[in-house]
């Protein structure tokens, strides 16, 4: 018998006034529940409660020791409860991931998933800024860009193409560059996390980074993105994010030609050795998904 069953039946004990009646209760012999509180007596020192031929009732110290053992046991109640969930499949994934990869990819798929597994929670971090897996106490992070953080464990998914785009009236008003000393004419939408103001803008490609005027400057990928359809300047986003939008012509790549700069798309975990098994079946399933749809 452990400390916590020990615990658990002095609780009872002292709730039942009756040493007959706990082990009554509790299905045991009077023997087991007398030694049980005689062992929690020598090991803390103490007297529980006071017992005569008719009556048992605690101590002073016994009172207190049953308000703080009373608590213990509810946590271990609550302790347990989690075991539950986990063997039952329930509990809750939290991830972070860029707020167009929640909205374009994720979401419209998780459906799928809860087929499954209907009693997960998924709670969505969707940020344009690096989500910071353990300071935010997440489970599990999808990262486009190089990835810094030698502590984490690396699932890559794949190389995506950063696209250059304008739109079909940019394009009809300030005609399609093809060579990057025109670009020094034309107009780049600025995008920066901090609101970090700068003179130029900056592309990138492969081989190169050219510098340019822009007349916006934005902080998410939403307005990024409407800022380019809307005809204000030059925008690169993921090939995964473009197709759609060169596709039904709102969107136009330019540069085509030019080896485009790549980044690779990660997901980041902690180095856990318990996972439960909902969680670790999500994982595979986003990696199959996310190289399906990217």
């Amino acid at each position: 018998m452990d400390k916590i069953e020990r615990l658990k039946i002095f609780c009872l004990v002292a709730e039942k006034q009756s040493f007959a009646q706990a082990a009554l209760q509790l299905g045991l012999p009077r023997s087991n529940v007398t030694y049980a509180i005689q062992a929690l007596e020598k090991e803390y020192e103490v007297l529980l409660f006071y017992r005569t031929t008719r009556k048992v009732a605690l101590t002073h110290e016994g009172s207190l020791f049953y308000e703080e053992a009373i608590r213990l046991v509810a946590q271990l109640k609550e302790l347990n409860r989690f075991k539950t969930q986990v063997r039952s499949q329930e509990g809750k994934i939290s991830i972070g991931m860029p707020k167009r990869l929640a909205t374009q990819v994720l979401i419209p798929h998780l459906s799928a998933f809860y087929q499954r597994y209907p009693k997960v929670k998924v709670l969505i971090n969707g940020s344009d800024d690096f989500s910071n897996l353990i300071e935010q106490q997440l489970d599990c992070v999808v990262r486009v860009g190089q990835v810094h953080d030698e502590y984490l464990l690396i699932r890559p998914i794949k190389q995506t193409q950063i696209w250059t785009l304008a739109s079909p009236k940019y394009l009809a008003e300030y005609g399609e560059p093809t060579h990057f000393d025109e670009l020094e004419r034309h107009f780049a939408v600025d995008y920066h996390v901090a609101k970090h103001y700068r003179e130029l803008s900056e592309l990138s490609f492969q081989n190169h980074r050219v510098n340019m005027p822009y007349r916006l400057l934005v902080e998410n990928t939403e307005a990024y993105i409407q800022a380019g359809l809307a005809g204000i300047g030059l925008i690169q986003i993921p090939e995964f994010d473009a197709k759609t939008y060169v596709e039904q012509g709102q969107l136009q790549r330019l540069f085509s030609d030019i080896p485009c700069l790549e980044l690779p798309v990660n997901i980041l975990l902690t180095d856990r050795q318990y996972r439960p098994k909902y969680f670790q079946d999500f994982i595979d399933w986003l990696e199959q998904h996310l190289k399906k749809l990217l």
